[in-house]
């Protein structure tokens, strides 16, 4: 069974359990992540939003399963506009960089850096603009631009008293405070 037909067929859902089963059947079959990507854009939209879920948990247990692919993942994940879906592509995007800040080429942070910067200023649902924001404190070094536009970015969204958002922001300013200009 071709894992388009597997994951047409096997309506997974939202569910820890239902996730991890179908972790499983990805390593279980060592289903690359081009194949399983392909798969995602394949399924109806319910599923995709599943399936995207499962690879943002595939990515938070096997760190290293997109370090192959990560121009194909990003040329497709940045171009996200559900909520659910911008959510996983900016937790993995978070879990990957702080695994590891080289993970990705100056070319790709760029590309990462803009979406972030969009998801944030963008109307953007609160889970999403949380880790936008942990993921460019990651990528702040990479233009000298980004801890000033982060900052008052951090400070405006906190006046819209979110609990998470301030929570999240907060430790951010103060990280980024005690970074040398």
């Amino acid at each position: 069974m071709s894992v388009i037909t597997y994951f047409s067929t096997h309506n997974h859902n939202l569910s820890t359990p239902s996730r991890i089963l179908a972790m499983e059947y990805l390593i279980k079959n060592e289903v690359s992540a081009t194949t399983f990507i392909d798969a995602i854009y394949f399924v109806e939209e319910k599923q995709k939003i599943v399936l995207f879920h499962v690879l943002d948990m595939m990515v938070e247990h096997h760190i290293n399963y997109l370090d192959n692919y990560l121009d194909f993942y990003l040329e497709k994940a940045l171009k996200e506009t559900h909520e659910s879906t911008k959510r996983c592509v900016s937790r993995t995007l978070y879990h990957q960089l702080k695994n590891n800040k080289s993970r990705y080429n100056r070319k790709q942070k760029q590309q990462i850096i803009l979406a972030m910067f969009d998801w944030i200023i963008l109307p953007s649902a609160v889970a999403t603009r949380v880790n936008a924001i942990h993921v460019l404190y990651f990528l702040v070094e990479e233009e000298e631009w980004i801890k000033e536009q982060l900052i008052a970015l951090i400070e405006q969204n906190m006046q819209l008293h979110e609990a998470s958002f301030v929570s999240r922001g907060k430790k951010i300013l103060k990280l980024l405070h005690k970074r040398k200009s």
